[in-house]
């Protein structure tokens, strides 16, 4: 069985982490959801996720501070924002500064593809990807 990438959703609420889940889910993904920022740094102690997708507004930090404890504990670990509509300035000062590696707007249609290009997984359907902003393009 090839290896799988355990990716970490992090969304306070319920109805859009299983959301984020039900569109992500596929061969060689497993996941893990949090509905807080504390729940998922406990959970980085022990384990090493290939990536954490984090929305905005969590009830204990803002997903910006958390992806960048993220990023600051465990370096290889990709990161993930996803915002509203508009989009914050210190969202964008993040990207820039590569504290998040992508950054995401709802509605989320764009999320899938920007998974498949951080985990460097191939397009079954050959389309290229395009649409999204990402710090490593």
């Amino acid at each position: 069985m090839p290896p799988r990438n355990t990716i970490f959703i992090v969304d306070e609420r319920p109805l859009s982490r299983h959301a984020l889940w039900r569109r992500l889910a596929g061969p060689g993904r497993s996941f893990r959801l949090f509905g807080d920022a504390r729940s998922a740094l406990a959970a980085l102690e022990a384990e090493n996720p290939a990536l954490v997708i984090a929305d905005l507004d969590l009830p204990d930090a803002d997903g910006v501070a958390l992806l960048g404890e993220v990023r600051r504990r465990r370096p290889q670990t990709l990161t993930v924002l996803v915002a509203g509509t508009e989009t914050p300035v210190g969202a964008r000062h993040a990207l820039r500064d590569r504290i998040i590696d992508a950054l995401v707007g709802r509605p989320v249609e764009m999320l899938d593809g920007v998974v498949r290009e951080l985990l460097h997984e191939s397009w079954s359907d050959g389309l290229p990807l395009a649409g999204y902003t990402a710090a490593h393009n």
